[in-house]
């Protein structure tokens, strides 16, 4: 069985549970599907360190979409909501660079639950 792989930037936290990811641009909200197995690999070892549902896929601009979802952001759970938007936002600016990270970038959520 063939399983679609979505990766994490150690340090890897919050990816127990319910949680989302953001991700820019189109790709996964085009190639995903609610309800399937996805594999949770980290980036830096090359190792899949767990499994997880698609509960649901968000798709938007990225500054509508931080406001909406990124308290529920796994680098955001347990944190403080009110202020999760600008911490996310501004860990995503660090990843993509601040001239791709724009708030008109579309952008994915992948809402997931961990199986394994």
């Amino acid at each position: 069985m063939n399983f679609r792989v979505i990766g994490f930037i150690p340090p890897i936290i919050g990816t127990e549970g319910e949680f989302n990811t953001f991700r820019l641009g189109g790709f996964y909200h085009k190639n995903l599907s609610i309800g399937e197995t996805v594999l949770l690999l980290n980036e830096k070892e090359k190792m899949v360190f767990g499994r997880a549902t698609v509960q649901r896929i968000g798709f938007g601009k990225l500054g509508e979409m931080l406001a909406l979802h990124a308290a529920t952001n796994h680098t955001e759970i347990g944190n403080d909501s009110e202020t999760a938007s600008e911490r996310l936002g501004e860990t995503i600016r660090r990843i993509y660079g601040p001239h791709i990270a724009t708030p008109n970038k579309k952008t994915t959520v992948i809402f997931m639950k961990r199986t394994e």
